[in-house]
């Protein structure tokens, strides 16, 4: 036998289905385990499929993976010359191969992604799509019909009383759209107005603006970020740093701003903070300074006072998986995984993941310069049929150790 044939597969040992379904639920979230199971044989390809089995796995795991990342990439057309933005997808788990939306001609780019939905914004008439790439299924709407700024800001979350995201793929869901422009007042002076629409896919109809007037503006390239029952994003002041969160309570249809610690705080992270969920359930933000992560609470006291707490430090130079101690070297946090335990640091030498958990680093990119929205899912069946006729496993069988049953196997990917 040459080195380059396949080892010999022993047939997979006759346990019963309770304990094989046992096994397979304590293997990790990432598709590429499950669908390396399914190649075995049909029985285990029967096990896996098995929607209860599933829903089982889905609530054990809890948090879906981060399959990998979109971005809006500049490129310059052949035929006109000109710069365009077309959406790009960045996988950062081996098993997930190219994202597509429908119709790829299209000019789209990302405004949002949450809970296994991608929220696109359409070039000409400016219209939104609503995509879920593991149902293969999108959702087209326009705008707000009120809508006319061209600075704007938008979110994708579940219709509300859903609160189990493991599987969100056939749940209804609502966008707010958030819509700045410029207004005249009598008095000559200019006030900047802000809009927010909700849109419900159960009734296909935008609801009413809440509106206020601020002097901020939007840095929506960092996206929203959904914590309880309100999303937030991030403000810009018009001359200095930035200083305040904006938040919209979905319950209340109620726009507010939160004051961020006080501007040697702010100024200490170059104002370069993203706004994330915070270790005790509420919101905070995240940002670096010098070489650690400092992680920030908004708490409230009984008397209903709020005050911003440093609860966190994570130094940079003790991340797992590290090539070089100056690599993270000015650095910032570009984005988060709401629903699980992963940032992507960018710096001068590329994009990394980080573990905040485990702390584990690993490079997902290159290039630097460009937003990225984090997509998370748990693969569905439909995928899991794609992926396995892309790739070919060998198992070489099953052993116990010490009452542990494993998994070997040899893994060829074509």
């Amino acid at each position: 036998m040459s080195d380059s044939d396949p080892l010999p597969c022993s047939p997979p040992a006759d346990l019963p289905p309770d304990i094989l379904l046992e096994i397979f639920l304590h293997l990790s979230s990432e598709p590429r385990h499950l669908l390396a199971a399914s190649l075995v044989c049909k029985r285990w390809r029967r096990l896996v499929r098995n929607p209860d089995f599933l829903r089982r796995f889905r609530a054990f795991h809890r948090a879906p993976p981060v399959l990998g990342f979109f971005q809006n990439i500049w490129c310059v057309t052949r035929c006109s010359n000109q710069h365009q933005r077309r959406l790009g997808f960045k996988p950062t788990v081996s098993s997930v191969g190219r994202l597509t939306p429908p119709n790829p001609d299209l000019m789209r780019w990302a405004l949002d992604c949450r809970h296994g939905r991608v929220l696109l914004q359409c070039s000409g008439d400016q219209g939104l799509h609503v995509w879920d790439p593991m149902a293969g299924e999108a959702h087209y709407l326009r705008r707000p019909p009120g809508s006319q700024g061209l600075d704007i800001a938008a979110a994708v979350v579940c219709a509300a009383g859903h609160d189990d995201h493991t599987d969100c793929h056939s749940t209804p869901f609502q966008i707010v759209f958030l819509d700045a422009c410029k207004r005249v007042e009598d008095d000559g002076d200019v006030a900047r107005i802000l809009s927010a629409y909700v849109y419900s896919s159960e009734t296909d109809a935008w609801g009413d603006a809440t509106v206020i007037t601020f002097p901020f503006t939007f840095d929506s390239s960092k996206g929203s970020v959904l914590v309880g029952n309100s999303l937030y994003w991030m403000l810009e002041l018009d001359e200095l740093f930035s200083s305040y969160i904006l938040e919209f309570s979905l319950s209340g249809q109620r726009l507010e701003l939160i004051e961020l610690p006080d501007a040697d705080v702010c100024e200490a992270y170059m104002s370069d903070i993203h706004v994330m969920p915070a270790e005790d359930g509420g919101i905070g933000f995240v940002g670096v300074n010098q070489s650690s992560l400092h992680f920030w609470s908004r708490r409230i006291d009984p008397e209903g006072a709020a005050e911003w707490v440093l609860i966190r430090i994570v130094d940079l130079n003790k991340l797992s998986g590290l090539p070089a101690a100056d690599i993270l070297l000015f650095s910032s946090v570009v984005a988060c995984s709401e629903d699980g335990d992963e940032l992507f640091i960018q710096s001068e030498a590329g994009i990394f993941m980080i573990n905040i958990r485990s702390l584990r680093l690993k490079k997902v990119l290159e290039a630097t310069g460009l937003p990225i929205y984090p997509y998370t899912s748990f693969y569905t069946r439909e995928h899991q049929r794609i992926e396995e006729r892309r790739s070919e496993v060998h198992f070489v069988g099953v052993f116990c150790d010490a009452g542990v049953t494993y998994l070997h196997r040899r893994t060829i990917h074509w």
